[in-house]
């Protein structure tokens, strides 16, 4: 007769005290950025206002005024439909029975079995939502595979993709073509934000373009005295926090999640911040209970199997994560090259 789990010498305290719960990895850096909206329907309409800036000529007071004559804005409506992101679940008896809890030698609960299946099945919606909004900040939202776009921003909004190579200069110059690039990038933000005013600059880049930023002999002074700034206040996760530099956050964004890699090595993904440029809509989950009422981020239900068997479990969320400015966002792609003076 084999021993029961729950017997003492199975598991020692030392091994007790070792078990550690070992999370999927989360990174949520961009969930900050996004204004949170919640909405009744699973469609989104989004009334589009390209504002145009006419020069007025000068002419005699006694002539009447100048006629716009369809210069002005103009206005068009896109929908959108929100993402459907639902995750399911099952807890059965024999998922209990005879099993130790994690990190004890007690038995293990139905409710903690169906909190932690709960947390599992959010976790992995979380992290669906901020691949959707890393989506919203390169301008093209794409579904799991990495592959199926869900929304084209830039052709939703009418507007062209703007992307700048930037040259590392593998020759000695006085020219500093890595801020000019840089400076160029900001200039096309501001000069597409138009009147909408911008808080900051940021870019999240890849581990590569990262590296080949902050070691270039052209960028490396400015890099060493910001980190030894950062040093004195005991701060010392550089990368994630993001070096300035030319006005703009270089943030590392090296992480592989579920086998896919957020950022390409070389690339960078610049964005202006300010209000209102990022938006997250909630549309309500696909149940009776919530159709027609204003969305939440997360819903989760449990529904119990005929004759005590257990239950089925299920978190969704009905996510659309839009950048309202795509004209302004660039892509910058890293590369060792000679650079002519000018």
């Amino acid at each position: 007769m084999s021993q029961m789990l729950t017997t003492p010498d199975l598991y020692t305290p030392v091994e007790l005290t070792e078990a550690v719960n070992k999370l999927p990895l989360m990174p949520m850096r961009l969930y900050p950025l996004f204004t949170q909206r919640r909405v009744r329907t699973t469609n989104i309409a989004l009334d589009i206002r390209h504002g145009r800036l006419v020069l007025v000529s000068n002419q005699d007071r006694r002539e009447p005024p100048q006629e716009m004559q369809g210069r002005g804005s103009t206005r068009n409506t896109r929908v959108l439909q929100a993402a459907h992101l639902p995750l399911a679940d099952t807890v059965l008896p024999d998922d209990i029975q005879d099993v130790r809890g994690f990190g004890t030698t007690e038995p293990m609960t139905m409710e903690s079995l169906i909190n932690e299946k709960m947390q599992d099945l959010k976790n992995s919606i979380t992290m669906t939502a901020e691949f959707h909004r890393l989506g919203a900040i390169q301008g093209i939202i794409y579904d799991a595979d990495g592959k199926t776009i869900l929304h084209d921003l830039f052709d939703v909004f009418g507007v062209k993709q703007k992307k700048l190579d930037l040259v590392f200069p593998s020759n000695q110059t006085k020219f500093n073509p890595i801020q000019k690039v840089i400076l160029d990038a900001k200039r096309h933000a501001e000069e597409k934000l138009g009147g909408t005013p911008a808080t900051r600059f940021e870019a999240i880049v890849g581990s590569e373009f990262y590296d080949m930023l902050t070691s270039h002999e052209l960028v490396r002074k400015a890099y060493d005295l910001w980190a030894a700034n950062l040093a004195n206040f005991g701060d010392t996760d550089y990368r994630k926090r993001g070096f300035t530099y030319c006005g703009v956050t270089f943030i590392e964004a090296s992480e592989v999640v579920a086998g896919r890699q957020m950022v390409k090595p070389r690339e960078a993904h610049f964005y202006p911040v300010g209000l209102n440029v990022f938006e997250q809509y909630s549309a309500p989950a696909n149940w009776a209970e919530t159709a027609n009422t204003y969305g939440l981020e997360f819903y989760a239900r449990m529904d119990p199997k005929p004759r005590g068997r257990g239950y089925d479990l299920e978190v969704q969320s009905n996510p659309l994560t839009i950048c309202t400015y795509p004209e302004a966002l660039v892509t910058l792609t890293a590369s060792y090259g000679g650079v002519v003076e000018k």
